[in-house]
């Protein structure tokens, strides 16, 4: 039996630059976050069966991989040539589509998975690269490199990704204490909306490319990724709750999809009642609002509970994708 688990994400500055349409032409940059909130492969060979058993939302019982309707698990079994009968089960911490990047995760922990039961060992940088690889080139979804490389690596990250699709993934070196300071007033709520990421991605792009003023404030996004990434750097994360909302108002421009009228006013709620900055994490239209508050988290808290919104707590992680029991 095998477990791995990979770490769900935060996009927290110049999210939306590692889109191919934007950073084929001006290559992009973002800092991104890994949390304590995982997805786990369970991974076993039937060896008495000549069924592959899956299970996710579904189970699924079939004899061939091209039977396999789950895409994610069909592609990674043909891209590593992996045709004997096992059973993969997942697990998650937090529920699909609430912008926590969970697609791509779940793909980042079962090719780890798969890697092991190959007896292979695999960098970080393969593995963000191998999940990459099969979202964008095999399954043509309209998504960039963050999810992955967030995922595989862990911790707080800067990605500099050039017009070729190379990325450079450094971890932002702030002190203890900072990081510390940062994991306090960082606060995660969830809306209770799902979202179809593809769909907003898909709607960003062509409102877009079809105006070259929007397609001007996407180096706006990029040049205030550099300030959040400036900001924690040198340890004042007052301005760096102050430029998630200068990133987020930005970013809600892009489509109509961004936000939603419910969204709107949970980050208006929580702008009155101590929050000095925040975003929706993800592609936006739902999931999850990241708040960053100094003062009154208590008085922040109630404001949204009596909204409706739900807290979740956490802590950054530090290990990226890691295998958990190998028997």
């Amino acid at each position: 039996m095998i477990v791995t688990r990979a770490p769900l994400r935060l996009s927290i500055g110049g999210g939306g630059t590692d889109l191919p349409f934007y950073s084929s032409k001006f290559g992009g940059l973002l800092t991104t976050a890994a949390i304590d909130k995982y997805i786990y492969i369970i991974l076993k060979k039937r060896d008495f069966y000549d069924e592959f058993l899956l299970r996710y939302s579904k189970t699924e019982v079939v004899r061939k991989v091209e039977d396999i309707q789950h895409s994610r698990i069909k592609a990674a079994l043909e891209y590593l040539n992996i045709t004997d009968p096992v059973e993969i089960t997942s697990i998650a911490d937090v529920p699909a589509e609430t912008g926590l990047g969970s697609s791509s995760v779940y793909l980042v922990a079962l090719l780890k998975a798969l890697h092991c039961y190959r007896r292979e060992d695999v960098s970080s940088k393969k593995l963000a690269e191998e999940a990459a690889h099969i979202e964008m080139e095999v399954l043509k979804e309209p998504v960039g490199k963050q999810d992955p490389y967030a995922s595989a690596f862990g911790g707080l990250l800067n990605l500099e990704i050039d017009n070729a699709g190379s990325v450079i993934s450094s971890p932002i070196d702030i002190p203890y204490s900072t990081f510390e300071e940062l994991e306090n007033n960082c606060l995660l709520f969830s809306t209770g909306l799902t979202h179809s990421a593809k769909e907003v991605i898909s709607d960003q792009k062509r409102n877009l490319e079809s105006d070259k003023d929007k397609m001007g404030q996407m180096h706006v996004i990029k040049d205030i990724g550099k300030e959040i990434k400036c900001s924690l750097e040198k340890g004042d994360l007052a301005k760096f709750g102050k430029w998630l909302n200068v990133h987020w108002e930005t970013k809600k421009r892009f489509s109509s999809k961004m936000s939603t009228s419910e969204i709107d006013k949970y980050y208006d709620t929580a702008l009155k009642n101590g929050a000095l900055g925040g975003k929706i994490v993800g592609a936006g239209g739902g999931g999850f609002l990241l708040f960053y508050c100094e003062n009154n988290k208590k008085k922040l808290r109630e404001a949204l509970a009596q909204e409706g919104l739900k807290e979740l707590p956490f802590r950054f992680d530090r290990d990226g994708c890691k295998l958990v029991y190998h028997n």
